[in-house]
């Protein structure tokens, strides 16, 4: 299902059994750090050109990256100010790497222990600042002169290129662990991290450009990815094909149970959304006293009013129902729904007679929590929770599930064998193997009421056409956040709202189709 454009997203301790499996395969230990810092440098130059760079250097690998790309720079005729808050120990990678600089006939690496004010003519002298103080190891927040250098550096009004990680955050959890580097730029050695797409570590890395290191084969060739970035590429293979002599039932037949008094608007975007990611016939169950309004918004969906309750003279009504229960591939359920006993009953119902594949949204997940209900339904379908509607389904806190949002999903998706997609910034799928796919588009904008229901439309519209449950559910994800991105081109993503997306899908679902 992945392709070679992907991005693996690894922790720490996975970065550095790469790192072993290489010197253990007869990759020397300099050798690693002078691929890196070499491609550091190459991008520097490609992307800035800059006349004067200061690289303030720390006592680690970090740092040691951060010197050799300080010497390519030289080499290349840039002025390149090194600076470390202390000199690197005696025989370790970074002062080998200080030397080398100075036989490339480079200014020696400048120690300024606690003369800090001395940075800030340097820094008003750069036209770059590269960040190698700290990469993904750092466990505990700045202090001392690292924490003053760190915020010298944030006040001064230079670009910061940071590499593998701005120093001062925790590269697993994606936390901001004191005082951090606010990088415009961060280069990534191969992989992606954590803390570069769970927030609020994110929102310091600006930028994220992954850079080759000459790993081996045998490096990475078992590697254990935290999470998985999937690329447009991966995405357009996920769509499902659509024949050129298909009618209505060969794009499949979706039921949607959605709407209430006051949220008619949620039940009409799912649709609107189902249609333009291809459902061949949509079916809508909605309240009896919504129906004339769906009519008149949805001319092209088939309108099932349904009763109240259910007395004898509404049973026509509901044998329409039971025909677009047997007649239907996909049934999506929650959008509007109000979470009441009386919605549970009739969702639990409907779920436990549907036999073709289903999405679960909003008012419908309460259903879920019957274990032995989605025991029988797990390997057809997919869930889509907010954080406070995920904390609900496992009995734990709304701060505990955006504490670990990816754990959070795997754990579930794996443990009851379904699809799920954690929503938030950024949006989680969790297979029923315990892979976690990070989806890379989306902005603050989809925060809004409505925006989910457009989700669960797309979700159910590919699967009516064909796709599988994590295939719709990732796909669904990548469009509904490209579309947010394409509004933002001409608008204020604060500005969004979830019909500016259903506008904009044929467009985006063109662009991805390639």
């Amino acid at each position: 299902m992945t392709s070679a454009d992907d991005r693996y997203v690894v922790t720490a301790a996975e970065q550095r059994r790469i790192d072993e499996r290489a010197y253990e395969g007869g990759v020397e230990r300099d050798a690693l750090m002078e691929s890196a810092g070499a491609a550091a440098a190459r991008w520097v130059l490609d992307r800035h050109r800059p006349a004067r760079v200061l690289l303030l250097t720390g006592p680690g690998g970090n740092g040691g990256d951060g010197l050799v790309a300080a010497r390519h720079l030289h080499e290349a005729g840039v002025r390149v100010t090194c600076v470390a808050l202390f000199p690197p120990a005696a025989g370790t990678a970074t002062a080998r790497m200080a030397q080398r600089l100075a036989e490339a006939g480079a200014p020696p690496l400048r120690t300024v222990g606690d003369r800090l004010k001395s940075l800030d003519g340097e820094l008003g002298a750069t036209d770059l600042v590269v960040d190698a103080l700290f990469g993904c190891g750092a466990t505990r927040p700045l202090a001392g002169g690292y924490r003053e250098a760190v915020e010298r550096l944030n006040d001064a009004s230079v670009p910061v290129v940071s590499l593998d990680l701005p120093s001062g955050l925790d590269a697993d959890r994606g936390a901001i662990l004191g005082p951090s580097v606010a990088a415009e730029t961060t280069l990534a050695m191969a992989f992606l991290k954590p803390a570069h797409v769970l927030h609020p570590a994110a929102a310091r890395c600006g930028e994220v450009t992954i850079l080759p290191v000459d790993y081996p084969p045998g490096a990475v060739r078992e590697i254990e990815p935290w999470g998985i970035v999937p690329s447009r590429s991966t995405i357009r293979g996920l769509l499902p094909e659509r024949a050129a002599d298909g009618h209505k039932g060969t794009f499949g037949r979706l039921l949607v149970i959605a709407g209430s008094p006051g949220m008619a608007g949620a039940a009409i975007l799912c649709c609107r959304a189902a249609l333009r990611a291809g459902a061949g016939l949509v079916f809508l169950g909605v309240p009896e006293w919504l129906a004339p309004i769906v009519d008149v918004a949805l001319p092209e969906v088939l309108t099932i009013p349904l009763p109240r309750r259910v007395p004898r003279a509404a049973r026509r009504r509901t044998r329409a129902l039971d025909e677009a229960i047997g007649r239907c591939d996909v049934l999506a359920i929650g959008p509007g729904l109000r979470e009441d006993a009386r919605t549970a009953s009739a969702a639990a119902v409907i779920l436990d007679r549907f036999a073709g594949t289903i999405v679960v949204d909003a008012g419908a997940l309460p259903v879920i929590r019957d274990a032995s209900r989605l025991e029988r339904l797990a390997a057809r379908v997919v869930l889509t929770p907010h954080p406070g509607e995920m904390a609900r389904l496992t009995g734990r806190s709304t701060d505990g599930i955006a504490a670990d949002p990816r754990g959070s999903a795997v754990e579930f998706a794996r443990s009851r064998r379904c699809v799920l997609l954690l929503k938030g910034a950024p949006t989680i799928v969790a297979s029923p193997e315990g892979e976690a796919y990070i989806n890379p588009t989306g902005h603050h904008g989809l925060a809004t009421g409505g925006s989910g229901d457009v989700l669960t439309g797309l979700i159910a519209g590919l699967l009516a056409g064909g796709a599988t449950p994590l295939d719709a559910a990732l796909a669904g994800a990548y469009v509904h956040g490209t579309a947010a991105e394409r509004f933002a081109r001409h608008g204020a993503p604060r500005s969004t709202i979830p019909s500016d997306l259903i506008e904009l899908l044929p467009g985006v679902l063109r662009e991805v189709e390639g």
